[in-house]
């Protein structure tokens, strides 16, 4: 386990989504660990590592070390790696995924003008609530997703366990777009317990009762809470598909780290 100060520190340096100790845990059921200035979680014979440095540079020599110190203590069966480079063959590995996070600053953001309107467009027909709870409408929606579209199992297990981990992480937040009869349009789910940066996690949409614009409608309100908790930054996540690439570089969010999966068996 890591110490409340190491808390403290890591939550001054986080700028992924893996490096937030309470969301790892509460979706992936481990213990997180720090082995140098690199994250680590693990639990049920399985090792999550988390390749990007808290604050030293990255430097693939010193990530190898540390990840071989933290499986030479946990003896896992399983190791899933992320890392900007992936330092082993693929061929050795169960699963594997590429991508990057894309990152959008606070300080000089400008929003086009086809931009500003469809958020004028979708506040002329919804509003917006900040919470910190899912209800079963909410949970609706993702089930929703879920039976609408092929996803993974580590997918689906993720999207299962967010209601866990908004009930239980004082610093998660739900923020919800609702029409004028107060049905829920869409809501996203968003993380403020880092220093500099705020972290949009999820978002999901109704298709029975769509509007468009609601997506960028509650990204302006979550940019909005952002810049109130003087946050510099928002980690968007990453890129996924063309559709949500498309969406995040809209928004000015540009790709600032490559992001390498690999599911491996030791």
């Amino acid at each position: 386990m890591i110490t409340l100060l190491e808390e403290d520190y890591i939550m001054r340096c986080a700028y992924i989504p893996e490096h937030l100790t309470g969301y790892v845990v509460a979706i992936s059921r481990t213990e997180p660990f720090l082995f140098r200035d690199y994250l680590c979680y693990y639990g049920r014979e399985h090792l999550i590592f988390i390749g990007y440095p808290l604050k030293e540079p990255f430097e693939e020599r010193g990530m190898k070390e540390a990840l071989d110190s933290a499986i030479e203590r946990f003896k896992p069966e399983h190791v899933a790696l992320i890392v900007p480079a992936i330092s082993i063959p693929k061929e050795i590995c169960c699963r594997s995924e590429s991508d990057c996070y894309y990152n959008l600053g606070l300080s000089h953001l400008h929003l086009h003008q086809k931009l500003r309107n469809m958020i004028h467009r979708a506040s002329r027909e919804l509003y917006s609530e900040k919470k910190q709870e899912l209800r079963d409408e909410h949970t609706q929606l993702i089930s929703e997703f879920l039976n609408s579209h092929k996803v993974d199992d580590g997918t689906r297990y993720i999207f299962e366990r967010i209601p866990h981990y908004v009930s239980c992480i004082s610093t998660s937040r739900v923020f919800s777009a609702r029409d004028k009869e107060g049905r829920l349009v869409a809501f996203d789910v968003a993380e403020f317990g880092a220093k500099d940066y705020a972290f949009y996690m999820f978002n999901f949409m109704s298709r029975q009762h769509y509007v468009p614009g609601a997506s960028d409608f509650l990204l302006y309100e979550l940019i909005k809470d952002a810049r109130e908790q003087g946050k510099s930054f928002i980690n968007l996540g990453l890129g996924i598909s063309e559709g949500i690439t498309f969406f995040k570089k809209k928004w000015g969010g540009i790709p600032f780290l490559n992001y390498e999966f690999c599911l491996y068996r030791t």
